[in-house]
């Protein structure tokens, strides 16, 4: 690829995901579309969330749909027209019909294929609805997937033409001290769903660790069941979200910042894990379960560590070994994690795989 080739792409970027909104797929778009700026002659067509971060209404979403269609009409020249997310494809197909000589391009994520997988009427008509856009768009259309499980997903669902490109994250300052706190803890990030493992880590894995050994949960509550398992225990500490400054400190103090994931076969499935890819990032040690996207955001023993899933004592092992790391051995270990994770695990590395595909 050459940057006099890419800078003579046209690509229309339509996404529904945007801030204030918040979430991994926003942090995706607005990401990719400021690398994408400075590599293509980009036009971005985006629906903002509301205030609070709160999500688009359907009245919203429906309004964006038909402002994206009117987007492609009028275009001129369009080389790609990129769709941010799976759940859009009649964009792609819109595309196909009106601009033929233009490419289309949709970025696929967990929850796009996840939700089609998952019991009841909904999710049931939604697996149709991907699988028939696979039908209508066969191989005029490439998915970009964020994880090779992703991938697969989709591939399953018969859509034709599948690349797989991992996520980035944020290059941090480098760690020039690393210390853990006293009293020592283990970090959960993110939401309390089931399938995210915390309530299992918990039950299973606390009570065969260390004494002087706690759990430290920054997020927000999801599931019942997974609030229930915090509630009572006092090796536990439920923080509620923590983000910015405050979430690099928890993080840098952990003994490990852990992702204890379960597979819920048939329900939910983990189609990346950016929670891993920051952690490393900031110069946290990570460990996690080898399940679903994670192993794409994990490389096992450069930026963290994969546990066998279901495993207690393959984590109790992993996390004291850790803990009793001298400070340079775990200096030396969280500089390499950020420097790999800087070179490999980065937006301009993301937004270069994409354009490469649009001139592929």
């Amino acid at each position: 690829m050459t940057q006099n080739a890419s800078k003579q792409l046209k690509v229309v970027f339509l996404t529904r995901k945007w801030p204030p909104a918040v979430g991994g797929m926003e942090t995706y778009s607005v990401e990719l579309a400021a690398e994408l700026a400075s590599r293509v002659e980009l036009q971005t067509v985006y629906l903002p969330g509301r205030e609070g971060g709160a999500t688009p209404s359907k009245q919203a979403i429906l309004g964006f749909f038909f402002k994206a269609v009117r987007a492609i009409a009028v275009s001129k020249r369009v080389d790609v027209f990129h769709v941010g997310d799976m759940a859009m494809w009649p964009l792609a197909f819109i595309s196909n019909v009106l601009k033929p000589r233009s490419r289309s391009v949709i970025s696929a994520h967990g929850t796009d294929v996840a939700f089609g997988i998952r019991p009841g009427l909904a999710p049931k008509i939604y697996n149709f609805y991907l699988k028939a856009g696979a039908v209508l768009l066969g191989r005029r259309t490439t998915v970009i997937a964020n994880s090779t499980p992703t991938g697969v997903f989709c591939s399953n669902a018969k859509y034709r033409n599948v690349k797989v490109v991992a996520l980035g994250t944020f290059a941090k300052p480098e760690v020039s001290v690393a210390k853990v706190a006293s009293p020592k803890y283990v970090l959960y990030v993110g939401r309390l769903a089931v399938r995210k493992g915390l309530g299992w880590f918990i039950n299973q894995v606390l009570p065969l660790l260390p004494a002087d050994m706690s759990v430290k949960v920054a997020g927000s509550a999801w599931d019942a069941s997974e609030m229930q398992a915090i509630e009572g225990n006092s090796r536990v500490e439920f923080l509620g979200p923590v983000y910015g400054d405050d979430l690099a400190a928890l993080r840098l103090g952990a003994v490990a910042v852990i992702m204890p994931n379960i597979t819920l076969s048939g329900r939910d499935f983990e189609g990346f894990g950016l929670t891993a890819i920051e952690a490393s990032a900031v110069g946290a040690v990570l460990v996690a379960s080898a399940v679903d996207g994670i192993v794409d955001a994990v490389r096992d023993g450069e930026t963290g560590f994969l546990i066998a899933e279901g495993s207690p004592q393959a984590w109790v092992d992993k996390l004291v070994e850790i803990a009793s790391w001298s400070p340079a051995k775990r200096l030396a270990f969280v500089q390499t994690a950020q420097r790999v994770t800087r070179e490999f695990y980065s937006w301009s590395r993301v937004a270069d795989d994409c354009v490469r595909i649009y001139l592929s």
